[in-house]
């Protein structure tokens, strides 16, 4: 989520003044390490889950105190540990029964403690997973939640997969774009249409989109955050300009990933 730091993410958490974050989803450590900083300013701790980080967690760990507090395990199964969240980056699987039941978990941990539903942001809600299910550990998913897949690329101009090239071709992804419990953004919006309390979504499209979920009982709390939320929320005409840049963006993306595809095969032809 860090090409959102700056503008969005930041912004947002300081002006919300937080003292327990949660990363989902760490990965090299882009994010975790802006908000482990941020988070020691603010005099915040940071909970980063992920089952296999891809950075030096004992080294950031001494370096970061007990500012950030590091979970190798799956989000559904660290999330129950963790109380009195202010916030949530969710940024890990990239299906509809990950993401509604991370999301159900923390609400869940909010109501019992009697507090708001939290700031989160849920990248991913635009093409290619807002409408399509990725498994990244299929096993991990029952299977009356899995949505049949296979290991083939997508292209913005196709709801099926395609046979050769396209986008992720060896993640699993579902084999159909769009229909019931399919999609991080099918997750989301399920999930605020049963919330316990009116929650406002914010979507933003590029890098292929953020979700910003505020309780309106936050926003009233927070007259500073509530006016900051509401200024990102881009108006229809600058919305249609920002998805077309965006989709501009993937397509030379993924003209970038099959051109280097097509070398590594004519290296590996030529040896």
């Amino acid at each position: 989520m860090y090409p959102y730091w700056e503008t969005i993410i930041e912004p947002l958490l300081v002006r919300l003044r937080p003292t327990c974050v949660v990363e989902i989803g760490s990965e090299e450590g882009k994010s975790t390490r802006r908000l482990a900083e941020l988070c020691r300013r603010l005099g915040a701790v940071l909970h980063a889950i992920d089952p296999a980080p891809k950075f030096d967690v004992a080294g950031w760990q001494t370096e970061f105190g007990g500012r950030l507090i590091v979970h190798r395990a799956k989000s559904l199964d660290a999330l129950p540990q963790i109380e009195s969240v202010d916030a949530a980056l969710v940024d890990g699987d990239h299906n509809w029964y990950s993401v509604y039941h991370e999301l159900k978990l923390i609400e869940r941990s909010s109501t019992a403690a009697g507090r708001p539903f939290p700031l989160v942001f849920c990248h991913d809600i635009g093409w290619p997973y807002g409408r399509r299910d990725l498994y990244y550990d299929p096993t991990s998913i029952p299977a009356e939640h899995r949505n049949p897949y296979q290991k083939k690329g997508m292209r913005p101009d196709s709801t099926q997969l395609v046979e050769r090239g396209g986008f992720n071709p060896g993640l699993c992804n579902a084999t159909i774009e769009h229909g019931p419990r399919n999609g991080v953004l099918t997750a989301v919006e399920d999930f605020v249409r049963e919330a316990s309390e009116p929650i406002d979504l914010v979507q933003l499209p590029g890098f292929h989109g953020l979700g910003i979920l505020c309780a309106r009982r936050l926003k009233e709390s927070n007259a500073e955050l509530a006016l900051y939320v509401d200024s990102v929320n881009l108006t229809p005409w600058m919305r249609q300009y920002v998805a077309q840049l965006e989709a501009w963006r993937v397509r030379a993306e993924l003209a970038e990933r099959e051109a280097r595809a097509a070398l590594r095969l004519a290296k590996s032809r030529r040896q």
